[in-house]
């Protein structure tokens, strides 16, 4: 039911002219071409009632006043509320629906809005009412209902059937992994699939619930033989369920189909992970289970904010309709949330798998790499680009030849560093689009959804260096969270003989040999929150060997960061690469490694101290390195997970690199590695990276220390070769 003044608003014809809208950049010379993508926003399209007041009397009676009104409710304070409160002030002004800005190669349709006017010196787009809507097709309550495993089947269908990149790329049908399950008879059972062809799926879950359902030596009899689907555990159970419903019969479990205690299936098997996923027609994901004994197929929670029918105003006898429901219902918001996207495996599961059907708490989402769509019908494109499907496959297309190979020696030397170019889709037919039926949110509920229309048209390409490329993924990576830290390369390896294959570059032990001097340049931060604020924790490392001292894998702890390209146009390295050298653990190239060394010859200072955290004294030849070095060790986590003191020990650094921002000719920054001597050994470990501000000319005060550092150490550095292990 609608007030007389909601009954007139036509959510069709606003979307419609914010769609219309020219870009931002459209009549600027001056703008970017990346803002062809950008539309502005469009706050005054209904003038809705007069003030708060209004609106609250309205909300009885009316579906859309008390959205509106209930999404203004739960974010105000109750003292804002009362008769007296919405008779003054802000409360008292004109009510307008629109639009908010939005980028058209990320999202298929823009924020509806609700806010208030105000008076013309004040900025009108900060005061919204909260209420950030989208318009949307309805959602099942269900997840196990026919309808929403047929929506399922039909978003994978379509991609399958008329996405000409994925299937070129990823054909359905693929060599079977070794072991897979059988669930074509009465009981699912494993079976060997090795060397045979066949269409599968694979499931990416949350371990925990049910330790004991695992494939072992001593089940492995049993789980041939086949067990009743009631034994499963409900994440398996549903996905075994959801797997049938798609039409397949095969489905890969790592938990049922790699031998659990016998460490050499695991380690050969866990090599063979990445064809595993790459292989797979789709990857069921389970989102809103945080463990096996949760299942995905759960009712779903209930709307936090009522939902408001409308009719979509298309001139048709039968008025199909579209509701609003709250921004924070985006799928992609959820997905990041959730548990399943917190551990580290999961990161190349996603990433490799050509198609991923989401099963989340609100909703199923649908994703390959021409975007991703969800079951209320909005499409989405992921800011990140290293988080997408679609940059997998750019990477796969974009392999460089051996002749190609042999120049990026000489290119690197030049500071040219290698690029992708990854194709942002054409914006002319959208933006020129004279109805929003000719896009695919247009569909009925229901109706197949597909991912046609808006991604088909290459445009300017954006560039990322392969370098940036790969410290993003890692970013991303080392803040997820691993069972064992010892999978921290094992886990990685999927995408790391992706980048090999693109680049012919050589892998060590979490970098590449070729970027390995700005490599050196992460910083692994560990933070955990207190009561009385931000603490550094210092993890203990496990005693079975992870990674060499110089790699950013030998460290416990949250986000790595790098020096990466982007951020300087011009970078040089005051180190050299004279020899690397990793053992491996296993047969996987870029799996685990069991040691690892590397020499540089680089400007070298040993430090006159024993003890790099005692108190610097003033006399010192070097006190505001020492200052520095004290001030900073004390919280560090890579320090005091990494130092190993002895009598006699020696403490030294080692200028890594200098860099300049882009359009700077006076800011440049500098880092140098702090390493300490091992015992019985002629080599060093690595401790901490420290970064510097220092500028040419002009000194700003904020940087007249970390100046004054660096020229202490440029005085005395002098050219050595350093082994560090």
């Amino acid at each position: 039911m609608l007030c007389s003044v909601c009954v007139n608003f036509d959510v069709r014809g606003l979307l419609l002219k914010a769609a219309a809208q020219r870009p931002k950049g459209f009549n600027d010379p001056t703008a970017p071409q990346t803002l062809e993508a950008l539309r502005p926003k469009m706050p005054y399209f209904f003038k809705h009632h007069p003030n708060l007041l209004a609106l609250r009397a309205s909300a009885s009676d009316c579906d859309l006043c008390s959205c509106i009104w209930q999404s203004y409710v739960a974010k105000s304070h109750p003292s804002e509320l009362s008769d007296e409160a919405l008779s003054q002030g802000k409360s008292v002004h004109q009510i307008f629906i629109g639009t908010e800005g939005w980028d058209v190669t990320l999202h298929s349709l823009p924020h509806v809005i609700v806010h208030q006017d105000r008076d013309s010196h004040e900025d009108r787009s900060s005061k919204l009412i909260q209420m950030r809507s989208l318009a949307s097709f309805e959602v099942c309550a269900d997840r196990r209902s026919t309808e929403c495993l047929q929506l399922a089947a039909q978003l994978l269908k379509s991609c399958t059937n008329t996405h000409g990149p994925c299937r070129a790329q990823y054909p359905l049908l693929s060599e079977l992994p070794t072991r897979i399950i059988d669930i074509a008879g009465v009981n699912p059972a494993l079976v060997d699939g090795g060397g045979h062809n066949d269409t599968y799926v694979a499931l990416s879950y949350c371990w925990g619930g049910d330790g004991d359902f695992r494939l072992t030596g001593a089940t492995e009899q049993s789980f041939r033989q086949g067990l009743p689907l009631s034994q499963f555990p409900p994440t398996f159970r549903d996905a075994i369920v959801a797997t049938k419903a798609l039409g397949f019969r095969y489905i890969w479990i790592d938990a049922l189909c790699i031998i659990q205690d016998s460490p050499h299936d695991w380690e050969v098997e866990a090599s063979r992970m990445r064809e595993v996923y790459r292989g797979a027609v789709v990857t069921i994901a389970a989102a809103c289970a945080s463990r096996t004994g949760e299942g995905i197929f759960r009712g779903r929670p209930q709307a936090a904010y009522p939902r408001c029918w409308l009719e979509w105003r298309n001139g048709d006898q039968s008025t199909p309709k579209v509701f609003l429901r709250p921004g924070t219902e985006l799928w992609d918001q959820k997905m990041r949330q959730s548990v399943l996207n917190t551990r580290g495996w999961v990161l190349q599961e996603t990433l490799l798998a050509p198609r991923t059907l989401w099963f989340g708490h609100q909703q199923i989402s649908f994703e390959c790499p021409k975007g991703s769509v969800d079951e209320g019908g909005r499409s989405l494109r992921l800011v990140e680009l290293y988080r997408s499907k679609e940059s997998i496959q750019v990477l796969r297309t974009h392999v460089f030849p051996a002749w190609k190979r042999r120049l990026l020696p000489i290119l690197r030397s030049l500071h040219l560093p290698l690029a992708i170019h990854f194709p942002w889709p054409s914006l002319t037919d959208i933006a020129r689009a004279r109805d929003l039926e000719t896009l695919r949110h247009r569909a009925i509920p229901w109706r197949p959804l597909t991912l046609q229309g808006s991604f088909v048209h290459p445009a300017q390409p954006s560039v990322l260096s392969h370098f940036d490329f790969w410290v993003q993924i890692v970013g991303n990576y080392s803040s997820r969270e691993l069972t064992k830290p010892t999978d921290v390369l094992p886990a990685l390896s999927g995408l790391a003989s992706e980048f090999h294959r693109a680049t012919g570059d050589t892998y060590v032990a979490g970098l590449w040999k070729m970027d390995i001097i700005q490599g050196l340049s992460w910083i692994r931060h560990a933070r955990i929150e207190s009561p009385s604020g931000w603490l550094q924790p210092v993890p203990t490392l496990p005693e079975q060997y992870i990674a060499p001292s110089w790699s950013w894998a030998s460290t416990l702890g949250k986000r790595v960061t790098f020096l990466s390209t982007s951020q300087f146009d011009h970078i040089e390295r005051l180190a050299k690469v004279i020899d690397v050298d990793v053992q491996l653990a296993t047969n996987d190239t870029f799996g685990a490694v069991k040691c690892g060394s590397i020499i540089l010859q680089a400007p070298f200072l040993v430090l006159p101290c024993q003890d790099i955290l005692e108190a610097p004294h003033p006399t010192s030849r070097y006190p505001k390195v020492l200052a520095r070095l004290y001030t900073d060790l004390r919280g560090l986590s890579e320090y005091g997970q990494k130092h190993r003191g002895y009598p006699g020990q020696q403490f030294a650094v080692l200028q890594l690199l200098k860099c300049r921002p882009p359009l700077s000719t006076i800011t440049i920054y500098a880092s140098f590695l702090l390493l300490e001597s091992v015992e019985g050994d002629n080599s060093w470990r690595r401790l901490a990276c420290v970064r510097l501000k220092i500028r040419d000319k002009t000194i700003p005060e904020t940087a007249v220390d970390d100046l004054a550092i660096w020229t202490e150490i440029k005085r005395d550095v002098k050219i050595h070769t350093v082994k560090i292990v």
